[in-house]
């Protein structure tokens, strides 16, 4: 029974943490008109914290969390993205479920303190543009994009860029994490 429990919360969490997810990119691509999904991670992490916290309030289980980073690295390996794509968003899954494993997912600031991290796998993208940009251009150029989106996709490897992405997604994490903490405190 507690399997089946698992199966079925992990497997909803996957489906409304895609929601947010696909919530987020559409704001990016209607809002801020941007083919990069440049605020896609922190637009996630503000919508997707009552899940994330949900799932592990409701499972109190290693793996759960592990499988929603498998999700998101098979997600973005599926869907046309560069083939490293898939390394941090899975190792971002597992070290966060270990994190929240540590607090025996009772404790709220590793919870929201894994949160954060998890948080961090969805700049897959873009950290693997930053550490393979020749391969991530040679890869778009292959399947037929212009030079034009090319450069447009890429995100320089810049201090700002560095700063405003990961702090910037670490900071809606924590913003995200709090409110779905305090709104499920009153569920």
């Amino acid at each position: 029974m507690r399997q089946k429990t698992f199966i079925k919360q992990t497997s909803l969490a996957i489906l409304l943490y895609f929601i947010c997810l696909a919530l987020a990119v559409a704001i990016d691509l209607i809002f801020f008109k941007v083919k990069n999904m440049y605020h896609t991670p922190a637009l996630a992490a503000i919508f997707a914290g009552w899940i994330y916290l949900g799932l592990i309030r409701k499972t109190k289980q290693f793996g759960a969390i592990t499988c929603l980073g498998l999700f998101m690295s098979i997600f973005f390996f599926t869907s046309g993205h560069f083939v490293l794509t898939f390394l941090p968003s899975l190792l971002a899954g597992f070290v966060a479920d270990f994190l929240a494993k540590k607090g025996n997912y009772e404790n709220n600031k590793l919870n929201l303190l894994s949160y954060m991290i998890f948080s961090l796998g969805n700049l897959a993208p873009i950290i693997t543009m930053w550490l393979a940009p020749k391969a991530y251009i040679a890869q778009l150029l292959a399947k037929g994009k212009t030079q034009d989106y090319v450069n447009q996709v890429m995100v320089p490897f810049t201090a700002c860029h560095v700063l405003t992405l990961i702090g910037g997604t670490l900071i809606a994490a924590l913003i995200g994490g709090y409110i779905a903490k305090n709104w499920l405190k009153n569920k």
